[in-house]
C-alpha cells in the first residue's frame, strides 16, 4: 500500500519528514511561507497521521526508507526535523543519487552521547545521555503514550521566547490527525537509540543544510561543529529559538530554505 502524501505549492520539490510523536501537520504554520517557493510534499511516516494503518511490518531503518522512497520525487530536496532529520540523513546515504540535497532541522547524526574517533580531545559527543533515552523508552506505554507525547511537545518549546505560541500550534496540530501508534513511537525511539550516522554522513558529497536553535533543550546546537567540518554542508543557527524554528519564525525559516536551494543552481 502506497503512502498517502499531501502536495502543496509549485516550484522545486521539497519533501518534509516530521519528528517523533507528531505527524506532518507539525509543518502547518510554515507551509504558507514555503509554497510560494516550493512544491511541498508532506509525508506522514508509517504509523502516523494519514498513514497510521501502514507499515506494521517495518522493523528496520532500511525497510522504512524503502517504504517512503516511492513517495519522494527524483531530484527533491529532502528535509527532516528531529527524528525526521535522522531519517532524512539515512535516506541521503541510501539514495544520494536520487536527490538534489538534504536538510536537517534540530537533528543529529547521533542522538546519544558517545566517545568516538570523531570527537576531538576525548570530548563527549553532544547528545542525550543514553540512560535518559532508555528511561524515556520505558516510560512510553500503550496506555499513556498520548500523554507522554503531549508532555514531549511542551519540552520541545522550552527555551523559546514564543513558548506558548509554539505549544499551542503543536497541540492544535496533534488534534487534527489520529494519535500515533505505540509501535511507531517505540520504533522511532529505537532508531534514536541505535543509529550513528556520523561516518556515513561525513562521506556524503551532496549539498546539505543543517538548522539549529540556540536554545534547543533536546538537540544541542553544538552539533553544528560536526557539520562545519564537512565541505558540502552548511549550518544556520536560529537565535533565541528552541526545537521548532519553523514555528518560532516561519517566514525567516522559509527564506533560509529558499536561499539554500537557490544557491545550488549557481554551483
Amino acid at each position: 500500500m502506497a503512502l498517502i502524501t499531501r502536495v502543496e505549492g509549485s516550484g522545486p520539490d521539497l519533501v518534509l519528514i516530521h519528528g517523533w510523536g507528531i505527524c506532518s501537520v507539525a509543518f502547518e504554520s510554515v507551509l504558507p511561507f514555503l509554497t510560494p517557493f516550493f512544491r511541498v510534499h508532506l509525508i506522514d511516516l508509517p504509523g502516523y497521521g494519514d498513514n497510521i494503518d501502514i507499515g506494521a511490518e517495518i522493523k528496520t531503518i532500511d525497510q522504512l526508507v524503502d517504504e517512503i522512497h516511492g513517495s519522494i520525487p527524483k531530484n527533491s530536496c529532502v528535509l527532516g526535523w528531529s527524528l525526521g532529520g535522522l531519517i532524512a540523513m539515512y535516506y541521503a546515504v541510501r539514495f544520494s543519487a536520487d536527490i538534489s540535497s538534504y536538510i536537517t532541522v534540530c537533528s543529529s547524526p547521533c542522538f546519544c552521547e558517545e566517545l568516538s574517533e570523531f570527537d576531538q580531545h576525548d570530548q563527549i559527543w553532544p547528545g542525550v545521555e543514553r540512560r535518559i533515552l532508555k528511561a524515556f523508552m520505558r516510560l512510553v506505554k500503550p496506555k499513556n503514550k498520548d500523554e507522554v507525547c503531549d508532555h514531549f511537545l511542551a519540552m520541545q518549546a522550552m527555551g523559546s521566547p514564543s513558548i506558548r505560541h509554539d505549544i499551542r500550534c503543536l497541540r492544535k496540530a496533534i488534534a487534527a490527525k489520529p494519535k500515533p501508534l505505540y509501535e511507531g513511537l517505540q520504533f522511532g525511539l529505537n532508531l534514536l537509540n541505535q543509529l550513528d550516522l556520523r561516518e556515513s554522513c561525513r562521506n556524503l558529497k551532496i549539498p546539505s543544510l543543517h538548522i539549529f536553535g540556540d536554545s534547543d533543550r533536546i538537540v544541542s546546537a553544538e552539533v553544528a561543529a560536526y557539520w562545519n567540518s564537512i565541505p558540502s554542508a552548511k549550518v544556520v543557527i536560529f537565535k533565541k529559538t528552541s526545537h521548532n524554528p519553523f514555528l518560532s519564525d516561519p517566514e525567516e525559516f522559509a527564506k533560509v530554505l529558499h536561499k539554500f536551494t537557490s544557491s545550488l543552481h549557481n554551483i
